[in-house]
């Protein structure tokens, strides 16, 4: 599709404004303007308009491609996202790639931003117009091992609501939804890089209502063979990582062991060799509070994850025997 064959329809596209109502067959096209790394979204969502074929959606500037997308036989309705390259006008066109008849509704919503903080507190995002998505930025040193808590609020379960980590660079750390099969999801992710980070929160085209965000560390300790050590996850979705030192060829029983650590999901525990290999794991559950591990090490540091599956909080101990 070139933009000489786009005919200019309705008024122009506003954010956070009603939509423009086109009406097929043919093509349609909406204009609206932006500034330079504005994020935008544009919505269209099907109203009478028949669905013999798929119906595409391109977002042009000066006839340059910005974006683009396809609106399915399947689905009601597609959201486009991009950010605006310059200031100026941009165009979306509309072409059913089947004499499709009927009408199809356009509009374009905008973000909101806020600010997470390591340890902080649960931060409450509000989607209010459909399409509209939210950015979270947050400060974050190389090397930290963190995790991302998200809480179904008043989002439709019916829909996925995308989660997205970025780098300062622009490059995706993590990825993942609060879907159909639960009210939240824990997201683990290692910082590569030092400086701003952003996480974009995306609901599924047109759906609207509230997510709560929270970003926590992981508890680091050290283990002593022979003397047990106690291990507190305070917030949901903490993680905890604890190291030993070992020697060449010795053996040991590692004894997990849950305390008040609740037990909603299940609690993963990994050791890891000097190299970051796995060496042995253990799951423990309501029905199996408890697992031995036993394992022979080579020289160096060594190192116990206690990852919880859900949001689960509270004390559990390890105890690592030398075998003699």
């Amino acid at each position: 599709m070139t933009s000489a064959a786009v005919r200019a329809v309705g008024d122009p596209l506003t954010v956070g404004g009603p939509g423009v109502l086109l009406t097929f067959p043919g093509s349609g096209a909406a204009g609206f303007r932006a500034t330079a790394g504005q994020r935008l979204t544009v919505l269209a969502q099907r109203k009478t308009l028949t669905a013999a074929d798929n119906t595409d959606l391109v977002v042009r500037r000066n006839g340059a491609l910005v974006a683009e997308g396809t609106l399915l036989t399947t689905w009601s309705d597609v959201s486009v996202d991009f950010t605006a390259v310059t200031a100026g006008a941009y165009t979306v066109e509309v072409k059913p790639r089947a004499k499709d008849r009927g009408t199809l509704l356009l509009s374009l919503a905008g973000t909101t931003s806020g600010t997470l903080s390591i340890g902080g507190p649960a931060q409450k995002i509000t989607i209010v117009e459909p399409g509209e998505r939210a950015f979270l930025a947050f400060p974050a040193t190389a090397g930290q091992q963190l995790t991302l808590v998200a809480r179904r609020g008043s989002l439709s379960k019916d829909e996925y609501t995308h989660l997205e980590i970025r780098d300062p660079s622009g490059e995706m750390s993590m990825a993942g939804a609060v879907g159909y099969e639960a009210d939240y999801r824990t997201l683990d992710f290692d910082v590569t890089a030092t400086g701003r980070h952003t996480l974009e929160v995306d609901p599924d085209t047109a759906g609207t209502g509230t997510l709560t965000v929270q970003l926590v560390g992981a508890v680091t300790t050290t283990l002593t063979a022979g003397q047990a050590t106690r291990i507190t996850l305070a917030r949901a979705g903490e993680r905890a990582y604890v190291t030993f030192r070992a020697a060449e060829s010795e053996q040991f029983l590692l004894t997990a062991r849950r305390d008040t650590l609740t037990a909603t999901e299940e609690t993963r525990i990994r050791v890891r060799t000097p190299a970051g290999l796995e060496v042995v794991d253990a799951t423990l559950t309501r029905e199996k509070p408890a697992a031995t591990l036993g394992f022979s090490s080579s020289a160096g540091t060594y190192t116990i994850e206690i990852d919880p599956e859900g949001l689960d909080t509270g004390t559990l101990t390890l105890d690592l025997d030398k075998i003699t």
